[in-house]
């Protein structure tokens, strides 16, 4: 907690180590985290097909059942939106635009 190079609050910390038990029991269950997460999509990245104009969701039903599902297994800060940009870093969902270079390159 002294650290200032690192999270500081109490709770995030006791989440830190409440989501390490869960990821555990995840493994154990499933085999493999990433067996168990790509469930959320059925096996396959999901691919918008957005443009410019359009605005891009902070969450979507995918991203509520993951946080659902990640919350009822004993998980601590898996809101919706912040599964949404887990999602979109991982490569579950491409939500780059039609025009962009890396939209064709990941397609």
């Amino acid at each position: 907690m002294a650290d200032a190079g690192i999270v500081r609050n109490r709770l995030k910390i006791a989440a830190a180590i409440q989501n390490a038990k869960a990821f555990l029991a995840v493994q154990k269950e499933f085999g493999t985290f990433d067996a168990y997460i790509w469930r959320f999509v059925d096996g396959k990245p999901i691919r918008n097909r957005r443009t410019a104009t359009e605005r891009l969701p902070a969450q979507t039903p995918e991203s509520e059942a993951m946080s659902k599902d990640l919350l009822k297994r004993g998980f601590k800060f898996v809101g919706p939106t912040i599964c949404y940009a887990f999602m979109q870093a991982i490569g579950m969902v491409n939500d780059h635009i039609k025009e962009c270079f890396r939209y064709q390159q990941i397609k």
